[in-house]
């Protein structure tokens, strides 16, 4: 059987691919999973996926079908201890990671290697704004910050009058002359610089390196920051800055690849 699923447990959702050996059939993503009562048996496969997952999917062996894993919210892992073919990847297999680093960052950059060549810097734009920077199979080092949405969360809930402002569908003015539209000015414009600083340092180093934005907000912050940067000046570097909402799972490929052939 040549099909298998990856999975990646994130800080807000599961998110699911169907693979055909090294074909990318469909992604799709998942709410967590809510704390069963004592006493209810713990969820299969099938039953995980039955309300979520691509009909055709659904026709399929599930209980033989294998399931390769990882994590960044260690207590959802409970849900699939009684799914016998899940393989979690609990360890680094890029070199250079230091002992505290997210298996999803790892994932995230063997997958763009993988897809894009090296070296390569990945922007993670989800709960957490990280970049991540490798080259030669060898993670070289990152940053964290706060994402865009959770830069609007803490504003509103740490502060006593400042409303919950959202990304705007478009740039918005920078000298704005409202609440909300300061917000957007200050967190946007304030992100899309430090991605640009973050992106210009690394290509002093690495010239012809790729930059591939990823993550929940990265298609939105990827296409703010085109039309922000995009002059003749820095036209080497956009031309070579895309957005691939599938790195990960593209990580876990090479993963099951390496792992199967040393079997």
């Amino acid at each position: 059987m040549t099909d298998w699923l990856a999975l990646v447990i994130g800080n807000t959702r599961w998110h699911w691919a169907w693979f055909d050996g090294a074909k990318l059939k469909q992604v799709w993503h998942t709410p967590h999973l809510t704390s069963l009562d004592p006493g209810v048996p713990k969820p299969t496969l099938r039953s995980i996926l039955t309300d979520w997952a691509p009909p055709p999917l659904l026709n399929l062996p599930l209980e033989s079908m294998g399931l390769w894993a990882t994590t960044v919210v260690p207590s959802q892992t409970h849900h699939l201890q009684q799914i016998p073919t899940v393989r979690w990847i609990d360890q680094f297999f890029l070199e250079g990671c230091y002992p505290t680093m997210g298996l999803d960052r790892v994932i995230t950059l063997a997958g763009a290697g993988y897809r894009y060549d090296w070296p390569v810097l990945i922007i993670d734009a989800g709960t957490a704004l990280t970049f991540t920077a490798g080259a030669a199979r060898k993670f070289l080092g990152g940053a964290i910050l706060l994402g865009l949405r959770s830069h609007f969360t803490a504003l509103h809930e740490y502060t006593a009058a400042l409303p919950l402002a959202h990304p705007s569908l478009q740039l918005p003015p920078r000298w704005a002359k409202d609440t909300v539209s300061a917000l957007q000015s200050g967190v946007i414009y304030t992100t899309l610089a430090s991605v640009h600083q973050f992106i210009q340092d690394w290509q002093q180093q690495y010239p012809t390196t790729t930059v591939i934005f990823t993550g929940g907000d990265g298609e939105y912050l990827h296409q703010l920051y085109q039309q922000t940067y995009q002059t003749k000046q820095n036209q080497t570097l956009t031309e070579r800055t895309w957005f691939d909402a599938n790195l990960m799972f593209w990580g876990i490929f090479t993963y099951r690849r390496d792992v199967t052939r040393a079997l």
